[in-house]
């Protein structure tokens, strides 16, 4: 059951073409025709259709700008281009916007019913492909070996039995006796690596991905390495420790562990010129760590954005008290400041409560509660510093220097609950009034443009400097309508008035609110109205009368 769109400004071949799909045994059920750009994209953002059909050449926006609208605003919306003109050049500028097919006018029927016959089993069928994919890659017709398989399950799977670990440890080869696992997560910087005349392709970086395992088991071969992409460019690998041959001493550990990390950095550098940073993780004797050891080392990794100057990171370096580490921290505080703002300065008691004793048992470890301290409390009076820009609020006290000046971390943590209170209650006041600033200056410019036939929601977000995306998720949540429909509603109230008032014609009343015909503008008039143009005007006379 398919919806089609069919966009050409030559109304005899856009009804010829809604007749031809209709007798079609195509399973289409409705076909809707529009005569321009802008009248399709009002159909669009009504109504879901599984097809657009366009010409190129058309008035005020031609077929390429409405392919780039509309995969701004549906990307996954197949096209299909069908134009009177063989020029090269437009067939290529569609095809590499996404187009489906390109058909050149007269088009054949046959031809066109074939091609859109194509176009929407493609479209029906790409989620059972999905499925069957992801049915042959559970079933292990990837081709990956045993102890791949099982190490990918131990380290994935978190609810298994005893007895599947036991089945799947076996199938890694583990050396029985005793043994201790510990995790390796290696993130690659391709870039121009071991290509440095031209860009790496995407063959190069298969290449480099399937020959770094290579180098990655033979690197660790003394540890039973085991290695593998889990997503990305990430390299994972586990190593396995005989019981014996764990160091007693935990700064021998890490020592052994910081040499097995550099000397994989160092073999991927000399064979594949790769730059690489590895985050290694604590060691442990239960497979069923396994998840929670690839954490640990993927926590690791993230440590290179604080110290750019290292390679290799091992996660007990940097665990506070009760297992708080700082990078955990740092999304943890970009959550909380992002929450805000979308909330409008409301902060969640339970979450403000759970980072204030966090931070409370970090004072015994000053210099990490510092650090986390000072980064909460700086990231949200920048936030405040930011959504006050141009008020006359006053903000100098909630200057973490001024607000915990001689205070101890104890202390600092217990005012901290206040600090979060009352810079949030400021905060929304200030979110509030920048909201409705915001959203006054797009009714303004819509109210001043609404007329143009051109209008965009990008030359509405464009006014006001922020994200299409932004805008219009900033003016439903205030308004309570998108900005389509705000557009829409003020094009129909000032047709309605100028129904009721003038002795304007139709089409004259259409061009005026911003309508490219007449016959668009009478359909979205009653389907906001209720009722045809004619028939409001006949209504509001009878009431004068």
């Amino acid at each position: 059951m398919y919806k089609i769109l069919v966009v050409d400004d030559e109304p005899r071949v856009s009804a010829g073409i809604k007749n031809l799909l209709l007798a079609s045994n195509l399973d289409v059920v409705h076909v809707e025709t529009a005569h321009n750009g802008f009248e399709a994209l009002d159909y669009l953002r009504m109504d879901a259709y599984d097809l657009v059909l366009t010409d190129i050449q058309m008035s005020m926006m031609n077929g390429i700008e409405l392919m780039e609208a509309i995969y701004m605003e549906q990307p996954h919306l197949p096209i299909v281009v069908i134009s009177a003109h063989e020029k090269f050049d437009f067939a290529k500028k569609s095809l590499r916007l996404g187009a489906r097919d390109y058909l050149v006018k007269p088009v054949e029927l046959e031809e066109l019913i074939r091609v859109v016959k194509r176009v929407l089993l493609e479209k029906g069928e790409a989620g059972r492909k999905a499925l069957e994919r992801t049915a042959r890659e559970q079933s292990g017709e990837e081709r990956l070996s045993r102890r791949k398989k099982a190490l990918i399950e131990l380290i994935t799977e978190k609810d298994l039995q005893p007895s599947d670990y036991a089945e799947l440890t076996s199938q890694l080869g583990a050396r029985h006796g005793g043994v201790r696992y510990g995790l390796l997560a290696v993130h690659f910087e391709f870039g121009r690596a071991g290509f440095s005349n031209r860009e790496i392709t995407l063959r190069d970086r298969k290449l480099l991905k399937f020959a770094s395992v290579n180098i990655a088991e033979e690197s660790l071969a003394d540890w039973n390495g085991l290695a593998f992409y889990d997503s990305g460019s990430r390299l994972v690998a586990v190593i396995e420790f005989d019981d014996g041959d764990v160091p007693d001493r935990p700064v021998q550990v890490k020592s052994q562990l910081n040499l097995i990390g550099q000397s994989l950095c160092m073999n991927l550098k000399q064979y594949l010129n790769v730059e690489a940073t590895v985050g290694i993780s604590t060691l442990c004797k239960e497979a069923s760590a396994l998840p929670r050891l690839l954490e640990e080392a993927a926590t690791a990794v993230r440590w290179r954005s604080l110290h750019p100057s290292n390679r290799v990171f091992y996660y007990e370096d940097m665990v506070g008290p009760g297992g708080t580490n700082y990078m955990d921290w740092v999304s943890r505080v970009h959550r909380f400041v992002e929450g805000l703002k979308l909330s409008g300065g409301e902060a969640s008691p339970e979450e403000t409560g759970e980072l204030v004793r966090e931070l409370t048992g970090l004072s015994r470890s000053p210099e990490l509660f510092n650090s986390c301290f000072g980064l909460l409390a700086y990231r949200l009076y920048g936030l405040l510093l930011e959504c006050a820009q141009g008020t006359a609020w006053p903000l100098h006290r909630f200057d973490p220097d001024a607000y915990f000046r001689a205070v101890s971390p104890e202390e600092k943590a217990a005012r901290l609950d206040d600090y979060i209170a009352e810079l949030c209650s400021l905060l929304g006041q200030c979110l509030l009034e920048r909201d409705q600033s915001i959203v006054a200056r797009v009714t303004e410019y819509i109210r001043a443009h609404f007329r143009d036939r051109g209008l965009k929601v990008q030359d509405i977000a464009g006014e006001v400097h922020f994200s299409p995306a932004y805008v219009s998720y900033l003016f439903k949540k205030v308004m309570k309508v998108n900005v389509w429909e705000y557009v829409t509603a003020v094009r129909i109230e000032e047709a309605k008035r100028l129904l009721a008032t003038t002795d304007k014609k139709r089409y004259e009343i259409a061009y005026q609110v911003g309508y490219e015909s007449p016959e668009h503008f009478s359909r979205i008039f009653k389907r906001s109205v209720g009722v045809s143009p004619a028939d409001y005007r006949k209504e509001r006379q009878g009431e004068s009368d």
